[in-house]
């Protein structure tokens, strides 16, 4: 094998090079290459070590970046990114609103809104499942940057009332559910109940807006319909004029809201246009609640970069210390310093190298493993690793990379020829120190991040929930809208549902909810207390969530006073409302809420609805800010498109969620079953952001500290190593091994000591960047700093017992003899 590589060797030096003995500058070159090679294939644990540690971190920092690159820069949905403003965004308008600032703006040469929601789409096989879609106004639909690629987009006439229903199916569910049947286009389909022809299909990865799409329909408003004005359930986004700014935009919504004000006073409070205004551009509207989450993890591995890259450097200082007669033979026989660096930059290149190739193809698995860890959040995806920008970063960063791990070695062999060729083996090993202090500062600074991250995790997964998320599982459901339009078939059919439910085995009871607390948030409404009335535009707000009486049940929730509601509440409009503590400590401080009367439809002012009942708080939004105000309205009095099964249950979840499928399928098999979640998922996503954020800033810290404990053992085993006739000498003269072995482990404890401090230092100046997701926790808690401090000095005192412990065994006469 060995007389074959060379032969190999020489064949490929000869076709390269030419024949000849080398002696130009390429030759040379070829030759450190070839060197470097062999060097890496003699010593191939070293080798190894090397590759995977710079691997491990270009790796990481590559798949991160990839996730960024693809959230920050590649996501937008829109053709005009850098003119398409989001306006009033995480505030949405009724369609009336939208209309009334559509005839009126003047800083947009098109303005529309979307809403997304689930349908219940008949496939052809005859089989109603659900998808997810979005209402859009035809003109934004023509602004998205990817349009239809079979048939044509939606159009302004398709947006009036009346006229014949239509639909743009994405490229994904054209595939999925019909075939990728070009003649689908001009086909009729049913979708929620009602017939609609299909008009185009869109290109491939068209997903927006709202991040999940699958189709689209035009957004219509009817003005007599009284959730016309009531329901705001559209996101508005703008794209600018030629000429008009962001001032322009923010000018054009502040006029809105005073024209609101003029034209409906009762409705909206003086200053309304002023407080509400705001605008941004949509691609930072839509990210911004995930952009710092992900910088600060790419700020995470570049530490973990900076980490490896010091400890390969330090690894190859090692190295370049006991190269110290090999080089200064080569510089005996005529290498100049020139030729000795750029053999140590060649080897620094290959390295490099070697551990890029590496990184991207582990990069390539992970970045859509990070981006799947996002679940809630849609619009966090990854570019593929062979893009551009991620290859560019890569780059930088592998360069990067190399500076360091050549530089030291290289600076080490500079420093040793200004001294000449008796420099001190204890030179090489100060500048191995400083590296391991180094390494233990950054290491703490990541331990202490994530150490807020854990008892962030720990306060969220403390909030009072106000229901016993154990045991309940959920399933979301889109009715047709034949379905939910007649009142009575909705209630027959709600019934059906939970009467089915409870008849299983091993399920306690059965409730249903149109909005899933944790989940989603239930429109805000204005409330009229009829002991004290007020305009709509000065009211109280909260949440109406429309439930049945099983709910209450079915999440363990039982009512401070009073009663919840019953299967008597079925009329045409609420006939009794169920309010949480919040609110009636709101409007009734010092007095029992159950007997007064509240108007919850500014609509109808004064139709009062009694309070039966009062129940502790449940979170239903942001499980972080306070629960807030929030009334509950039977579901049978206002039916809902798309509702929620709250089912408790004892069952196992192989078991009982195959029988809840079939369960809904035998209830009305036109009825598609959207999700089926435990309750301990949902609340659990509801801080999916901190705890993912959480893992992996906890696997970040722990490759650093151990990077860093690894980085101490090197040190001091290099330095037994050099330093074997000093021990010998002094055990000989009689030292006792303990005190050696003492003095070795306070040498690493040192090391970690100086860098804990400076760590602690640079952490306290940094982690206030995290103050946006913590909870309940301070930036600079102190015990946040000490049980980093202490871990890290654990980790070194194991780290440094190792050579210590060896060079406590070392027998001096052994020693001197080798002398």
């Amino acid at each position: 094998l060995w007389y074959a590589g060379q032969t190999a060797s020489i064949v490929t030096y000869r076709m390269l090079t030419g024949e000849g003995i080398p002696s130009t500058s390429s030759s040379n070159l070829l030759m450190d290459v070839r060197w470097t090679l062999r060097s890496i294939l003699r010593n191939p644990v070293f080798s190894f070590g090397v590759v995977a540690a710079l691997g491990l971190g270009l790796g990481a920092n590559a798949a991160v970046f990839s996730v960024v690159d693809g959230t920050f820069r590649n996501t937008s949905w829109w053709s005009d990114a850098e003119a398409t403003v989001a306006i009033r965004p995480g505030t949405q308008f009724s369609r009336g609103e939208l209309a009334i600032y559509t005839d009126n703006q003047k800083a947009y040469r098109s303005l529309g809104g979307y809403s997304e929601t689930a349908f219940a789409l008949r496939v052809p096989d005859g089989e109603s499942v659900s998808v997810n879609g979005v209402m859009i106004s035809p003109a934004l639909f023509r602004e998205l940057a990817v349009q239809p690629a079979l048939g044509r987009a939606l159009t302004d006439d398709d947006a009036f009332l009346g006229v014949e229903q239509v639909v743009v199916l994405g490229e994904a569910l054209w595939r999925r559910s019909f075939g990728a049947d070009p003649g689908v286009v001009g086909s009729r389909v049913d979708l929620y109940g009602l017939p609609f022809t299909v008009v185009g299909v869109q290109g491939p990865g068209s997903m927006a807006p709202g991040g999940r799409a699958e189709l689209w329909i035009p957004l219509i408003g009817d003005p007599r319909d009284e959730d016309y004005w009531l329901d705001r359930d559209v996101n508005v986004v703008g794209v600018l004029r030629e000429g008009a700014d962001m001032e322009d935009a923010f000018t054009d919504i502040v006029a809105h809201g005073n024209n609101l004000e003029t034209l409906y006073p009762n409705f909206y409070a003086s200053g309304f246009g002023v407080r509400v205004a705001e605008v941004a551009r949509a691609d930072e509207s839509q990210r911004r609640l995930i952009s710092t989450p992900l910088l600060l993890l790419l700020g995470g591995t570049a530490l973990l970069m900076l980490v490896t890259a010091l400890n390969v450097g330090n690894l190859l200082l090692g190295r370049a210390i006991e190269r110290r007669r090999e080089l200064a033979v080569r510089t005996a026989l005529g290498a100049g310093r020139g030729r000795i660096v750029r053999q140590l930059l060649v080897e620094g290149v290959v390295w490099t190298g070697l551990a890029l190739t590496v990184g991207l193809a582990a990069g390539s698995f992970a970045g859509g493993w990070i981006a799947d860890l996002f679940v809630g959040e849609a619009v966090v995806v990854n570019s593929r690793m062979t893009s551009p920008a991620v290859l560019r970063f890569s780059a930088a960063v592998a360069l990067l990379a190399w500076l360091v791990l050549s530089g030291v070695p290289i600076a080490h062999y500079l420093r040793s020829q200004r001294h000449g060729p008796t420099v001190k083996p204890a030179s090489g090993n100060r500048a191995q120190r400083m590296l391991v202090t180094a390494q233990a500062a950054l290491a703490t600074l990541l331990l202490v991040s994530a150490t807020l991250l854990v008892a962030t995790v720990a306060n969220l997964r403390s909030v009072p929930l106000g229901f016993e998320a154990d045991g309940i599982l959920t399933v979301e459901l889109s009715l047709p809208e034949d379905r939910a339009s007649d009142l009575d078939r909705a209630r027959g059919l709600y019934d059906g549902l939970v009467t089915r439910m409870e008849g299983m085995a091993g399920v306690q009871s059965a409730g249903l909810t149109a909005w899933l607390p944790l989940r989603e948030q239930a429109p805000a409404l204005p409330i009229n207390p009829e002991a004290a009335q007020v305009r709509p535009a000065q009211a109280i707000k909260a949440p109406k969530h429309m439930v049945d009486p099983g709910f209450f049940a079915a999440m363990g929730v039982r009512p401070v006073e009073g009663r919840v509601l019953s299967s008597d509440e079925r009329g045409d409009n609420p006939s009794a409302v169920v309010v949480n503590e919040s609110l009636a400590q709101l409007l009734w401080p010092d007095q029992s809420a159950i007997g007064q009367r509240i108007a919850i439809d500014p609509h109808a002012w004064d139709w009062w609805v009694p309070v039966v009942g009062v129940i502790p708080d449940i979170r239903s939004g942001d499980i972080a800010g306070p629960a807030g105000p929030a009334m509950y309205i039977a579901l049978a009095e206002s039916p809902a498109p798309k509702v929620t099964l709250v089912i408790r249950t004892t069952a196992e979840s192989d078991a009982i969620v195959p029988m809840v499928r079939r369960a809904v399928n035998e209830v009305d098999p036109m009825v598609p079953i959207r999700a089926v979640t435990w309750m301990d998922g949902v609340v659990k996503a509801a801080y999916s952001t901190s705890w993912v954020m959480m893992g992996l800033l906890i696997v970040l810290a722990g490759l650093t500290t151990g990077l860093g404990a690894v980085g101490i053992y090197a040190v001091l085993a290099h330095h037994v190593a050099l330093s074997k006739r000093d021990i010998g000498v002094r055990m000989a003269l009689g030292a006792q091994p303990h005190a050696l072995v003492g003095s070795i482990v306070r040498s690493g404890m040192i090391l970690a000591g100086v860098g804990i401090l400076l760590g602690s230092v640079g952490a306290a100046m940094s982690t206030r960047a995290l103050e946006s997701l913590l909870f309940g926790v301070s930036a600079l808690a102190p015990w946040a700093f000490v049980g980093p401090a202490l871990m890290l000095l654990a980790a070194a005192a194991l780290a440094a017992l190792i050579p210590a412990a060896r060079a406590g065994r070392l027998a001096p006469a052994e020693v001197l003899r080798g002398e």
